[in-house]
């Protein structure tokens, strides 16, 4: 499976970007990553609140064969369960 992750926005709006496959995820997340893309509803942004002062957004896709599945967060509605995703991810772009 590949994962896509990007985050937008902050204080000095910058893009970070990370492309994965899970095979380079720690098992935890692996078995997460394959939980979201098997049920991507329970994951689905309630309301993304695009104009947040200072604040990201964020972006996961999951791929695997034929199967997409695209995620966008903020800072206010990130799901508990999918943090620990979202923040590897983040430490793969190379930026804070």
């Amino acid at each position: 499976m590949k994962l896509t992750y990007s985050r937008e926005g902050g204080l000095f709006p910058q893009i970070a970007q990370a492309e994965v496959e899970s095979s380079d995820l720690p098992a935890d997340l692996q078995k997460l990553a394959g939980t979201v893309l098997a049920n991507p509803e329970s994951y689905t942004s309630r309301s993304a609140t695009r104009d947040m002062r200072d604040g990201y957004q964020y972006r996961l896709d999951l791929q695997e064969g034929s199967k997409n599945v695209s995620l966008a967060f903020d800072d206010l509605n990130i799901p508990d369960d999918v943090q620990p995703l979202i923040y590897f991810l983040q430490k793969r772009t190379g930026k804070p």
